[in-house]
């Protein structure tokens, strides 16, 4: 397989990193936002609810 003589080096990584950071901007909105646990649960609907109507 193609991936396994993959080498990542330390150059690599470490623009990986960069990459990865958010901008300011990005890391207000955030933390502005709710997490996952703390939003408001949203009715699922099923299938077969939705052929009744």
């Amino acid at each position: 397989m193609a991936l396994q003589s993959l080498q990542i080096t330390a150059v690599i990584a470490m623009r990986a990193r960069d990459v990865s950071r958010p901008t300011p901007e990005q890391q207000e909105a955030a933390e502005r936002r709710l997490l996952r646990d703390e939003m408001p649960r949203r009715e699922v609907r099923r299938g077969k609810e939705r052929l009744g109507e």
